[in-house]
Formats: C-alpha cells, structure tokens, sequence
C-alpha cells in the first residue's frame, strides 16, 4: 500500500499529511528526523487508515511560526484529527511524536483510544541520554541495524531544518514538568516500547510514565537502539497489530505476542 501527500488548511496554518490504507484509523506522529515510512507503517496499512501529518518545517515543509511549543503542535494535530481523521482514533507516537501524543492525550483524553508511545522524548531526567552532536556517533545511537532501512535518504538541507525546528518547539526542556503533571489525566490504554539499547531515551523515562498513567503498560524489543521500526520491523508490528486489538487486556495481562 502506498502513501498519498495531501494538504488542508487550518485554523494556525497549512498542514500536509502522509495518508494510506483502509480501516481502523491510526495518527502516527513521527520523530525528529521528520516522517519515515517504515516496514511497520506501510504493514499497517493492511487492516488501518494510517494518517502522518508532517510537522510544519519539517520534511521540506513551510514552518510555521505560531507554533512556539510542543502542546502547540498537539493543539495542530487535534484540528487536524476532528477535521480529517475521525471523532476517536488510535495514535502512535514515535520519540519526539510520542512527545506530542501524550500533549494531545492529556488535553483531549476522549478523542484518543489507544496510545502507543515509542522510546518518548520529553523526560530525560537527570539529563540523561540525548544525541550525540557528531554525526557519526549520532546516526549509532539511532540505529543497532541500519542495513535494515528502506526509506530513501533525506538531504542535509532536510535534515538539518527538521533539527532547528525541533529544537525550537523544544525550547532545550529535558523533562517537561508541566507535561507530567497532566500525565494522569490520560484516559488512553498506553502502551510504552522501549529498545534495549537505546541510549537517546533514558529507561527512567518508560518507568515514569508507566507510573502516572493510569493504564499503561511497557514492553522492550530486544535489540533495538532509538529507531525500533527500523531495527525490529517484525516485532515491531506484531506489538502494535496485539495492542490495537486486545487493548485493555493487552495492558492487563500481556500474552505471548509480546517480543
């Protein structure tokens, strides 16, 4: 199943989205690195209507100055969603898009039905993890198994303006206080995958936010840095494809699908 770029006009600007597939609607917010569209996401086509709005400045993108914050950007992202999407829908959420989803969570606890947060930006304690600024460490910390990616390669131009746009609705927080504050607030089964050798996000991250949302559950793929969907495409499918059916009692009592 391939992707369509489409285009819709909001309220705080112009908004350009990925859409492909059939079914259950899913929002998928991507990463810093801007969209990627993984073996997992073109698999999940299969059985949902997945949905990747592309964060304005992201990806080639014109930016978008209202947006100063992250909660800014969920803001966006729930305009588009009541607009394009459906009144309730499930999201996944890649570092900084799990970021934004947990925003969109807490401030919309009944447009979202389950919540899967991957390797989450937003709640580095202590400072910990990041990525280093030489490129080559840095490309290490995202991938244990780069052979593994599909997607064609982005410009430097591309990637770098993905970078600064980040880095400004970031605004330099390494754990986003008032976010975690809201966390209980979050009605979604929630899911938090975390890779065993990821450096960027600390695990003190997945334990947090396993303790303030209230239904929420973490698994761990094996052999995984940063970019799960890359470097576990399997297991990182059949994860998701569990949670999205067996939801609560997926929480509640993992089974044998769990990698």
């Amino acid at each position: 199943m391939t992707f369509e770029i489409k285009t819709i006009e909001l309220s705080c600007g112009k908004l350009n989205y990925h859409v492909g597939g059939s079914g259950t609607p899913v929002l998928y917010l991507h990463a810093a690195g801007g969209v990627m569209l993984t073996e997992p996401l073109k698999a999940l086509t299969k059985s949902h209507m997945v949905y990747a709005p592309i964060c304005p400045g992201f990806d080639g993108t014109e930016g978008n100055e209202r947006l100063k914050t992250v909660q800014d950007w969920a803001a966006m992202v729930a305009e588009f969603a009541e607009r394009v999407v459906a009144p309730r829908f499930d999201v996944i959420g890649s570092s900084f898009g799990s970021w934004t989803a947990l925003w969109l969570a807490a401030n919309n606890p009944k447009i979202v039905d389950h919540l899967i947060l991957q390797v989450p930006a937003g709640f580095r304690f202590g400072g910990k993890g990041g990525l280093p600024a030489d490129p080559e460490a840095r490309f290490k910390a995202l991938y244990a198994h780069p052979q593994k990616i599909t997607s064609a390669p982005k410009s430097p131009e591309v990637m770098a303006n993905n970078g600064n746009t980040y880095e400004r609705l970031a605004n330099n927080a390494q754990v986003d206080e008032a976010l975690s504050a809201r966390l209980p607030s979050i009605e979604a089964v929630t899911l938090i995958l975390l890779g065993t050798e990821d450096k960027v996000v600390p695990a003190e991250a997945g334990a947090h936010l396993k303790r303030m949302i209230p239904t929420s559950q973490r698994a761990f793929i094996f052999d995984a840095a940063h970019s799960i969907e890359v470097d576990q495409p399997e297991r990182t499918l059949r994860l998701w494809t569990a949670f999205l059916k067996r939801g609560p009692g997926y929480v509640l009592n993992q089974g044998p699908e769990a990698a």
